[in-house]
């Protein structure tokens, strides 16, 4: 049996073993095996293979090809439970002679289901965690006031304010990391060799980009200071966040119209009874959204007699989608072997709308969320700086004041402790902690917003970015206006005296 597989090599892509090997062996911590997704793609796929009516053997020989985690999953015998029961139930519908169609169509129904359902149950905690990493934010950084402020009463140890440090670090990286695991897992990109154009563009600018954005923001900072360095680097990772983003856009785009471009094609072949380059000319153009273009190339291709496996899958690649390029690969091999493609067509729509109307809706709760981390960053480096800035200024007046107007002979006579003198804080230490909570905060509002979008990895270009903009221009303006408003208030005039 000939597969959508076979061509994936053709195009520079390792077999499926080779690829299982190597996830398996670059797994990461913060990888995870889309397993639900996998799941209801590959029973999609059986789903309209066994329409055509081919034989048993074929059917699993052709889904034991696809690239998909749920197959390597039983291959090495892990056993999570949603693979186990769907085998035990088609155990049990082989056993009873029910045929593989009607099996594996009231199946992939269910799994569609339990798949939205899990899915609104990722959503619905992702939303209450959101909330809850505001929350954690708003603390840590109370956390950093208090003991700044403390260190102007009390002179406090370094162990303290170290120890306040780490427990502002864990609770940063901690609320990340529970967005991100409770965050719905998909994957958004394909990985295919032939790619969009944005992601061409992307990953080009990337490479060029990134270790720019080191050396950049390293010259500013020895040259300039701290916050000119932060913005230099900003400036330099805001080309790729931007590709990035657009590049997501457009998947948003052709992943909901999909759907209805799949439907509208199977039920055109059906109807009429042609071939798919027939069927794709009667189809209104207008009606296809932001696949137009792509399905106008994939015309012309089918049209100059090009193999129409390559074909399809120059079609999929080049929209960049994962779910595209799963939703084609089971409309064309249920047609290729023959099956129905009016039901072919209406099980890959049902796949891609169902997927595309849950993205839709997690779409809406993490962009909120990103949206409202972009405020909530800047009003929190704003407090901490200004905090710094007063203690600075307090700390050097009320020094100043207290070495001219107090000596100790006095005190010894008035019976006042040293305890109760003003101690200046160590504004160089002060400095150095304050600058470590911002690159700690800046990492932590860039990777948080990501975790609950999610997307391609370059998206944490944008967000690196704008988080990287505030936080330099956070540094430069915020000391600037402490000085000149206490400028103010010192040059105001006296009240006359009566």
């Amino acid at each position: 049996m000939i597969s959508i597989k076979s061509f994936l090599r053709r195009d520079g892509k390792a077999s499926s073993k080779e690829r299982g090997n190597q996830s398996l062996e670059g797994r990461s911590l913060f990888s995870r095996d889309p397993l639900d997704f996998d799941l209801i793609s590959q029973l999609t796929h059986m789903s309209a293979v066994a329409t055509s009516g081919i034989s048993r053997d074929r059917l699993f020989e052709g889904t034991a090809k696809l690239d998909s985690r749920a197959c390597e999953m039983v291959a090495e015998t892990t056993g999570p439970e949603s693979v186990q029961n769907l085998l035990l139930h088609f155990s049990t519908a082989l056993s009873a002679g029910e045929p593989e169609d009607k099996f594996l169509a009231r199946e992939t129904d269910v799994q569609l289901e339990l798949y939205g359902k899990k899915y609104e149950r990722d959503i619905e905690s992702l939303r209450k965690w959101t909330d809850a990493y505001v929350a954690l934010m708003v603390a840590s950084t109370l956390i950093v006031v208090i003991s700044l402020v403390s260190m102007m009463i009390y002179a406090m140890g370094g162990g303290v304010i170290v120890a306040l440090a780490c427990i502002v670090l864990l609770v940063t990286i901690a609320g990340s990391w529970i967005i991100f695991s409770n965050a719905p897992h998909e994957v958004k990109t394909h990985r295919l060799a032939r790619k969009s154009p944005e992601q061409y563009q992307m990953e080009r600018l990337g490479q060029i980009l990134l270790p720019v954005a080191g050396v950049f923001g390293a010259v500013l900072g020895f040259t300039f200071g701290y916050g000119p360095a932060l913005i230099g680097a900003a400036v330099a990772l805001a080309p790729v966040g931007y590709v990035a983003f657009r590049d997501d856009w457009k998947l948003d785009a052709r992943d909901r119209d999909t759907a209805s471009f799949l439907r509208a094609l199977g039920g055109v072949m059906g109807a009429v009874g042609t071939t798919v380059n027939e069927a794709l000319s009667r189809l209104n153009r207008r009606s296809l959204g932001a696949l137009e273009p792509h399905v106008h190339r994939l015309y012309v291709r089918l049209g100059n007699n090009i193999a129409p496996q390559l074909c399809w899958l120059r079609f999929a690649g080049e929209t960049g989608s994962e779910l595209v390029s799963r939703s084609v690969r089971v409309f064309w091999d249920g047609l290729r072997l023959g099956g129905d493609p009016e039901q072919v067509g209406s099980l890959a729509s049902s796949f891609a709308q169902k997927v595309a109307l849950l993205r839709a809706t997690r779409k809406m709760v993490a962009t909120t969320f990103a949206w409202v981390v972009i405020p909530l960053h800047a009003v929190l480096l704003a407090i901490m700086l200004f905090i710094t800035e007063v203690l600075r200024i307090f700390g050097t007046e009320l020094g100043k004041v207290q070495d001219e107007s107090i000596n100790s002979d006095i005190l010894s006579e008035a019976g006042v402790s040293n305890m109760l003198l003003y101690s200046a804080p160590n504004m160089q230490f002060i400095t150095v902690f304050v600058g470590m909570m911002i690159l700690f905060l800046t990492a932590a509002n860039t990777f948080a917003p990501y975790a609950a979008v999610g997307g391609h990895r370059y998206k944490l270009c944008l967000y690196g970015a704008i988080m990287l903009f505030i936080s330099g221009v956070a540094i430069i303006v915020i000391p600037a206006m402490v000085s000149v408003l206490f400028e103010n208030v010192a040059a105001m005039p006296a009240p006359p005296q009566q």
